[in-house]
């Protein structure tokens, strides 16, 4: 049997690589392929061109527009002030806020520093809590929270006089601005307190005149007639560290119709109960006293009031 004669790579098939590169070669490109490629790329390069120029020309337009209108808008610094809108939780008003801050309508908007107001409300001390806030067109919205007095001191103005002061229930010495006299009126005397100047001017907190504010509001709660005529709060007898003995945390209080009154900081509540019962009792049996003592457990210690005794006088003729 003959065998098939032998086929060299030369007269054989070729690979893929030669019939891939056999039709490459073989594409002919004539004139109006090439002139079509042309019209193809220059379409497409003029396309790209106006589309970009469009963009170019809406970002311009947009940026014009936006300079318009924020020239028409007003700016803090060409607006001035027109109003104040000022909130308080205690007595300070609007026209003490204007007088206080040195601040007038019609003052740039913009160079009122609120952060340097703020401080100066909060120097005050009477001021708790403040914040202040610019509002366009013309607007400054100032909150205040301040802090409520509950007694009064007298304190060495330092020209050989004495200044009224007000104390509140964090301890804190300051001189009350706007409060009428009828809320001063009100408030008891501090007594047997020592006041120490601080370094930052002023006066030293006085400690424990959190437990003072709480039999104050208790009593004002509860017997309010009775906490009406406390006219002196005496703390000579009061030690406020919670080591102290027991003898030494008591409060004596004057009042108009009972004489002194003496707590014990400890349950204001269970005391001023007794006081409300021992003040029914003693009404309906006429007794004139020199003062109760609240401070022993479950009991009121009356202290009568001595009468002085008349003695007869001669007249000589």
């Amino acid at each position: 049997m003959k065998k098939p004669a032998s086929i060299t790579p030369a007269e054989g098939l070729r690979n893929w690589h030669d019939v891939i590169d056999q039709h490459a070669n073989d594409r002919a490109i004539t004139p109006t392929a090439r002139r079509n490629r042309l019209v193809h790329w220059t379409a497409w390069g003029t396309s790209i061109f106006a589309f970009t120029l469009l963009l170019l020309v809406c970002a311009w337009a947009l940026r014009g527009s936006s300079v318009t209108n924020a020239s028409t808008q007003p700016s803090p610094v060409a607006t001035p002030l027109q109003k104040m809108i000022f909130t308080s939780d205690g007595v300070l008003t609007e026209e003490w806020a204007w007088q206080f801050l040195k601040i007038h309508p019609g003052d740039s908007l913009r160079n009122i520093d609120i952060f340097a107001l703020r401080q100066k409300l909060l120097d005050l001390k009477q001021v708790k809590d403040a914040a202040l806030v610019r509002e366009l067109p013309g607007t400054l919205r100032i909150t205040v929270q301040e802090r409520r007095p509950w007694l009064r001191i007298a304190a060495d103005n330092g020209a050989g006089g004495y200044s009224l002061n007000l104390v509140s229930r964090d301890g804190l010495v300051f001189e009350g601005q706007d409060y009428p006299d009828a809320v001063l009126n009100q408030l008891p005397w501090l007594a047997g307190a020592t006041l120490h100047r601080a370094k930052e001017g002023g006066f030293a907190p006085i400690a424990g005149m959190d437990a003072v504010a709480e039999l104050l509001s208790t009593a004002r709660a509860q017997v309010p007639q009775e906490a009406a005529q406390w006219t002196v709060v005496d703390l000579s007898q009061f030690d406020p560290r919670p080591e102290a003995p027991v003898l030494s945390s008591l409060i004596k209080v004057r009042s108009t119709e009972l004489g002194e009154l003496t707590f014990l900081d400890h349950n204001f509540q269970s005391q001023i109960q007794r006081l409300a019962v021992a003040v029914q009792d003693l009404e309906q049996k006429a007794v004139l006293m020199r003062g109760l003592d609240l401070s022993l457990d479950n009991q009121v210690v009356v202290e009568p009031a001595v009468l002085p005794t008349s003695t007869p006088v001669s007249h000589a003729r």
